[in-house]
């Protein structure tokens, strides 16, 4: 009975070996396996983000594109709204006295205003922004006195325009002595 239970310790040391042996091999075949996913993963997202990157790129081109074409369309619809106002003003001037000292002025501002949309048609946005760094890397004090100038200018004409388009509060204006009915205007606004 012993060789009977050598023969068995052996097989049994054979049986592990073998399992051994197998379950190393299936450890390095799953190693090799994860190895391959992560590297084919990782190609995966490198080509994911390279692909994200170009189409970002291609989007921030046509919105770069865009907007420079908005601009020069408003600059060449600014330049035609000056310069009909200052056609406008030179026919006022040219139907004034000829001695008078207001046509002078008015002559001069449609030249102004001629030049400027000149200026306009042949610089574009681009040249104007161009021209406005210039001034403000040369006298920045000048142009911040005449960017908080300018900004309470545009203010007041936007308030202004707001007013006479009637937009102003939304509610009508009371006049004195008139009744204050709640949740309602005075009968004789109501009609206006």
């Amino acid at each position: 009975m012993s060789e009977m239970a050598n023969e068995s310790t052996s097989r049994a040391q054979q049986a592990g070996q073998t399992a051994k042996q197998e379950a190393s091999a299936t450890v390095g075949q799953a190693r090799k396996g994860a190895s391959q996913v992560a590297g084919t993963a990782g190609d995966q997202v490198r080509a994911v983000t390279g692909e994200a990157r170009a189409q970002a790129g291609a989007m921030a081109g046509d919105l770069r594109t865009r907007v420079t074409e908005e601009a020069e369309s408003q600059t060449r619809r600014g330049a035609q709204v000056m310069r009909q106002w200052a056609d406008d003003l030179s026919g006022l001037a040219d139907s004034a006295d000829a001695d008078s000292p207001a046509r002078s002025l008015v002559t001069q501002a449609a030249d102004r205003g001629h030049r400027a949309a000149d200026y306009l048609d042949t610089r574009g946005a681009g040249g104007l922004v161009d021209d406005l760094q210039d001034f403000a890397r040369r006298r920045p004090g000048a142009f911040l006195g005449g960017a908080v100038v300018a900004g309470f200018a545009v203010g007041r004409l936007a308030k202004a325009g707001s007013k006479a388009n009637g937009s102003g509060s939304g509610r009508p204006e009371r006049t004195a002595g008139a009744p204050n009915l709640p949740g309602d205007a005075a009968p004789e606004l109501r009609e206006a």
